[in-house]
Parts: C-alpha cells; sequence; structure tokens
C-alpha cells in the first residue's frame, strides 16, 4: 500500500517513526499509536508487535474497563499515566481488564502517553511489557514524560493539517457526506463492512449503502478501483 494511502486517515508514517523512537529507547513487548474521536473511541490504529485481532478485542470488550481509558484521564492534564502508580499490584491483578485481557496476552505493565488539543485528548500512544520485562522506571517515564510535547507538536503541526487537507479534498472532488469521508477512510485502512460498522457503530445494511453511495460519487465499482482513485486524489496534495 502506498504512503499516499496510508497517510489518508491514518498517519503512519508519523506514527510508526514516533514507536519506533520509543521502542529504541527502552525495552517493550508492544506499542500502539491511535487516535481518539469526540466520542472517545479510538481509530487510524498503527501498531508495533501487536496483532489486529488483539486490537480488536480491546476495542469492543474491554476498552470501557481500562484503568487507562481516555475518558478517566482528560480532566486530569497528565501527558503520561502509568498503572501502577494509580493503583496497587494486588488491586491490578483483580481486575478483569488484566485476568481476561492483558495477562492471556502476557502484558503485565502499562504506560499511556496523552496528546491534547484545546484541554480534550485526541490521540493515544500505548507502552506495553510482559511481567519478565519489569516495570517502568522512574527515568523512563520521566522520557517519555520529556518526549511528549515534542510528539504533540508534532502532531498538530504535521498530521492534523494534512488530514484535514486530505478529508477536504476528498470531500470537495466527490461531493461526499463527513460519514462517507469516515466509511472511506476505514476501508482505505483495510477494514471490513463488518469492522466498519463495530467503529461508526453503524448497521451492516448502513455501511453497504455508505459504499455504494461512495461507489457512485467517485464512479468505481470496487474496491480495488476506489483505492486508486483515492491514490489519484491525494496526489493533488502533494
Amino acid at each position: 500500500m502506498s504512503n499516499a494511502i496510508e497517510s489518508f486517515g491514518f498517519p503512519s508514517d508519523f506514527q510508526q517513526e514516533s514507536l519506533k523512537l520509543i521502542n529504541s529507547l527502552m525495552e517493550l513487548k508492544s506499542s500502539a499509536f491511535f487516535l481518539v474521536d469526540p466520542n472517545m473511541t479510538h481509530r487510524g490504529v498503527v501498531t508495533h508487535n501487536l496483532a489486529k485481532e488483539d486490537d480488536d478485542l480491546y476495542q469492543n470488550r474491554y476498552m470501557h474497563m481500562d484503568p487507562l481509558n481516555p475518558k478517566l484521564h482528560e480532566k486530569g492534564g497528565e501527558t503520561v499515566v502509568h498503572m501502577d502508580s494509580i493503583m496497587t499490584p494486588q488491586v491490578i491483578s483483580q481486575l478483569v481488564y488484566y485476568q481476561d485481557f492483558l495477562r492471556p496476552l502476557n502484558y503485565r505493565y502499562v504506560a499511556d502517553i496523552f496528546f491534547r488539543a484545546e484541554g480534550k485528548i485526541i490521540a493515544v500512544i500505548t507502552l506495553l511489557r510482559a511481567q519478565s520485562q519489569g516495570d517502568f522506571a522512574q527515568d523512563e517515564l520521566t522520557l517519555l514524560r520529556k518526549l511528549q510535547p515534542f510528539l504533540e507538536y508534532t502532531l498538530h503541526t504535521v498530521y492534523l493539517p494534512r488530514r484535514l487537507a486530505e478529508r477536504a479534498t476528498i470531500e470537495a472532488r466527490h461531493q461526499l457526506t463527513h460519514r462517507q469521508l469516515d466509511v472511506l477512510e476505514l476501508v482505505v485502512s483495510g477494514a471490513s463492512n463488518k469492522a466498519i460498522a463495530q467503529e461508526l457503530n453503524l448497521g451492516l445494511a448502513t455501511v453497504k449503502t455508505h459504499l455504494q453511495h461512495i461507489y457512485h460519487k467517485t464512479g468505481v465499482s470496487s474496491r480495488t478501483e476506489l483505492l486508486s482513485q483515492v491514490i489519484s486524489d491525494l496526489k493533488l496534495i502533494g
């Protein structure tokens, strides 16, 4: 998949490089960088050593149980939150979230980096470690807090303006609605109709209807043709 496709709705270059940087600075089992919608669901996920099905399981079943869920920390102003700093190991070991999700996947220690705009969390980097890798040390958490302003600045000045430009280009060229743009972003990411329905809280029939309208407006008849059209459109903004 081309860089143009990857950048549409999924700023993978920036996200991937951010994860590479952090993984070069400390030992991690897995990590993920995702965007946060106003309704506190996460999208635009880029992962390192984390299976898509595990992320889907988290989103669909366990996100609301996560003690580091952005919804719980938006008003606090924290930039880096470490699970073992907000509850004891004994409490963590008793959480359904730990017993049914983290432990079966061999995760024990978790730290999240939050990025905000106008006080609201708009993106999160999640860092995960196995029991054998040990907890996050204070100097590592300090390092993450020092990295956060740089990554947040880049998010605001590089990614967000580009994403808005991309959406505006596609919207103007094909007269798509905002919801159709949301569906198109997920199609470009490789999401199935079922995954799109779950992500956008839509019925499967509604997703199929949106896709038919998108095909009609863009003059294509398949996902492959749609991806080719999007690549062509995005070349207009460089």
